[in-house]
């Protein structure tokens, strides 16, 4: 008993250490850079002794509290260890740098991360390097660099997300010259790191899916207790008055002179789109101001190129030669302002019609289908959910003090409330649902990426949580709602643009979209555990109890979410950038979350958590490591995970 003591002491006290020390890193990083946080943090022995004592006594001490009998749980503890003997493997072991080739240039060396050089055991040539773009525009789609191994003229493609191996070594693209003639290609050589760390994921896959099989859990008891009690809440409905003003004299007018303004096109965000979408961005006055440097004149070269410009820009010879051109391009903008400040609305919508005509000749091939203008200018009015998002606070508050009241008195609420609540949830699943639908049909991306739209998608996953669960846990409504409220508010933020930018050549890997609906999913439900460690700290001892065993049965999913979209993350960054783990502040902070929820699952190990306060203040204060993950790397720590 006594060893098992010091064991548990020395587990949980080094993984303590590590989660401070990894917080301290991202911030030395930032003071002063990723070499210096590598140095003192990352790399010091202290820092790799600290992982081995902490896996090694973890190990034992589960070992020794008879953990062999439950093959899953064992398994989880197992196959960190492998994730942990193959990063040390890498780490020891591999070799990894960057190889930069000039086309038809032929090489048989790389440097190093350390800026030395070393051989390879064959030479490689760059054949050709291209890029390709988005439709309709200047942005990146891919990069591709065709290669040939020698001696023996074996030819490869490789390009974002498609890599190349050779004799152990593996090659992926990462940048590239300016003047587009040469390659700068990713090199890592590390033979068993990369597959003794995928058997820790594989194994770690596995024992997770199993675990929520295995009888005798925390989960499975907490699980069986929360079904055989029913949850109290309340539905406040709040019906915000609607008020109607009379309209202006001259809104017909200003409504025209939207809409014609709104049809033209503009080459907005490295993209091609519906004036439209600027206007709702900034407003009818602000985008008359700035129309004349708005790229709104399409201009196709000699081989049928086509180029934006805007009548302030320098012009191509294309325009400069002739003359009826060069007045429409330089002329209109100025002659549309002018004509509205004098009331000629006549006038004005003929300028635009004209300009509207021009853009369908010259550009036909690179502008937008009708049906993504139609569904984009849809998009575009309904992006912001200022109104959602105070309906859904207003009613999640009232929801959530009602809630402790009348859990407090033991008094049940009738069944009619709880389906009003999910009715209402409904509509706003549905409204969610449209406004990324459309935003996906225009852009061809789901909402995987961008402040915006991962906020949506938690608020979707909120509603969605409120119809699904409300039987067996009716006290998913308010926090389904007051999650729903802060996660659109943040999205109707001026700061959180809705436009829709072509995507990044290295989010383009199908495996993006898994990991993100993973770990967004793993937020939302740490949100609902927060709510509910509030709720917990207000009520009465008893009914505290019983919501904690709500936040276990929440918990080990979204624990487990977290794990496997940090994981797969991690495949995709060596699939894409050559390495699974570069200790960028994002994944790192995934990690510590990781880690600090993971407390809260060993309350048969830490006394602690088996107090309801305790536990339910815990998962409150731990939400805060979520908040630094995304928005405290995003707009302070930064690094490559700074876009998402």
């Amino acid at each position: 008993m006594k060893q098992e003591r010091i064991l548990k002491i020395i587990s949980f006290s080094s993984l303590a250490a590590l989660i401070v020390m990894m917080m301290a890193a991202t911030v030395l990083e930032k003071l002063y850079g990723t070499p210096f946080a590598f140095r003192w943090v990352y790399h010091h022995p202290v820092f790799i002794v600290l992982w081995g004592v902490t896996a090694g006594s973890g190990l034992l001490y589960v070992l020794r509290r008879g953990i062999a009998r439950k093959p899953f749980s064992l398994g989880l503890h197992i196959a960190l260890v492998l994730i942990l003997a193959g990063a040390l493997v890498t780490f020891l072991f591999g070799e990894s740098g960057s190889i930069h080739l000039r086309e038809g240039e032929t090489l048989s060396a790389f440097e190093l991360e350390d800026g030395t050089s070393s051989e390879l055991p064959f030479s490689i040539r760059l054949d050709e390097f291209a890029i390709d773009y988005h439709h309709g525009s200047m942005a990146p789609s891919d990069y591709r660099s065709a290669v040939t191994f020698l001696p023996e003229n074996e030819s490869v493609l490789i390009s974002m997300n498609h890599i190349a191996k050779y004799r152990g070594f593996r090659f992926y693209q990462a940048s590239y010259d300016e003047d587009g003639e040469g390659s700068i290609l990713a090199v890592s050589h590390d033979p068993w790191g990369v597959g003794i760390t995928y058997a820790g994921y594989l194994l770690l896959l596995v024992s997770m899916i199993g675990f929520f099989f295995q009888r005798d859990t925390a989960f499975r008891a907490a699980l069986r207790r929360v079904v055989s009690w029913s949850a109290i809440v309340a539905l406040f409905l709040v019906s915000p008055a609607l008020t109607a003003s009379a309209a202006p004299a001259s809104a017909a007018q200003e409504r025209e002179l939207k809409e014609a303004l709104g049809d033209l096109y503009v080459y907005y965000g490295h993209r091609v789109c519906p004036f439209d979408t600027y206007m709702q961005e900034k407003g009818l006055d602000a985008s008359l101001e700035a129309l004349e440097k708005m790229k709104i004149f399409p201009v196709a070269d000699s081989g049928g190129s086509v180029s934006w410009y805007s009548a302030s820009d320098r012009l191509p010879m294309e325009v400069l030669e002739d003359d009826k051109l060069f007045a429409f391009v330089s002329k209109s903008p100025d002659l549309i302002v002018e004509s509205l400040q004098e009331g000629r609305d006549a006038e004005t919508l003929k300028v635009l019609a004209g300009i509207k005509a021009y853009q369908e000749k010259i550009a036909a091939s690179v502008i937008p289908s009708e049906g993504k203008v139609k569904a984009e200018r849809a998009y575009i009015r309904i992006a912001r959910p200022r109104v959602q998002f105070m309906l859904c606070l207003g009613l999640g508050l009232a929801l959530f003090i009602l809630c402790a009241v009348r859990m407090s008195r033991g008094r049940k609420m009738p069944r009619g409330i709880l389906l009003a609540g999910v009715c209402i949830a409904l509509l706003l699943w549905i409204y969610i649902s449209l406004a990324i639908g459309l935003r996906w049909a225009v852009s061809g991306t789901g909402p995987w990426v961008g402040r915006y739209s991962v906020m949506m998608l938690m608020a979707w996953f909120a509603t969605l949580a409120i119809m699904l669960l409300y039987k067996k846990f009716p006290l998913i409504e308010p926090l389904g709602f007051l999650l729903a409220g802060f996660t659109m508010l943040l999205a109707s933020r001026e700061s959180v643009s809705p436009q829709i930018m072509p995507l990044m050549p290295v989010l383009q890997s199908p495996l993006l979209s898994i990991h993100v609906l993973s770990m967004m999913m793993s937020y939302t439900l740490f949100g609902l555990v927060a709510f509910n460690g509030v709720m917990g700290q207000c009520v009465d001892k008893e009914a505290s109890a019983r919501l904690q065993d709500v936040s276990l049965v929440v918990l080990y999913p979204a624990v487990f979410l977290l794990t496997f979209g940090t994981f797969l993350g991690a495949v995709w960054a060596n699939i894409s950038w050559g390495s699974y783990w570069a200790w960028d502040p994002k994944e790192t902070w995934a990690l510590i979350t990781m880690l600090v929820y993971s407390f809260l699952l060993h309350g048969g190990a830490l006394k602690a958590f088996r107090r309801p306060r305790f536990f339910h203040l815990y998962s409150i204060l731990a939400f805060i490591a979520v908040l630094i993950t995304y928005f405290g790397v995003n707009l302070i720590l930064g690094g490559m995970h700074s876009y998402a």
